[in-house]
């Protein structure tokens, strides 16, 4: 058990936990007890989770791999259930400049990856790091991805909603 130095209420260390959710596919739950920033604005109590998932069929795909804040515990789960040289595509479905250190992370153990991403998205990473400009592939509404063993992604493109204060 943990305290945590501002509140002195004692906390649980943030883990991964991975379960298997179907043929070839598992969800890795990077979880923390507390409520990050994002999750305030959803009135959360009991900690948040960063969901991603891993396909390997004939292609391997990696979906939203979680922020900063988890990058080495996620990266040592996920390289305890798949061999990273074998990494064909991580997903992106947002960017943002938390999880670009995960990614940075992934991309110096999986050199190989294709990065799938929407153009904006896209368009962040080339201005980031401009030599994955090659790794980096966008997709548009409606495009799909064949990873064999009846795993087909189809990409649906939803805009980030803007909250205003009134």
């Amino acid at each position: 058990v943990f305290m945590t130095t501002a509140t002195l209420i004692p906390t649980r260390p943030r883990d991964v936990q991975v379960t298997d959710i179907g043929s070839h596919t598992l969800i890795l739950r990077s979880r923390t007890w507390e409520r990050l920033k994002f999750e305030i604005e959803y009135s959360r109590q009991k900690g948040t989770t960063a969901n991603s998932y891993l396909i390997q069929a004939d292609k391997t795909a990696l979906i939203d791999p979680p922020g900063e804040s988890f990058t080495d515990i996620f990266l040592t789960e996920l390289a305890q259930n798949m061999d990273l040289t074998h990494l064909d595509y991580i997903i992106l479905g947002h960017i943002n400049s938390n999880r670009l250190t995960t990614l940075k992370a992934l991309l110096e153990k999986a050199p190989q990856v294709k990065i799938i991403c929407s153009r904006p998205g896209a368009n962040v990473l080339k201005t980031t790091f401009p030599d994955w400009e090659k790794q980096i592939e966008t997709v548009r509404n409606d495009d799909r991805l064949d990873l064999g063993q009846d795993h087909h992604l189809q990409f649906i493109t939803a805009p980030t909603p803007i909250v205003t204060g009134k």
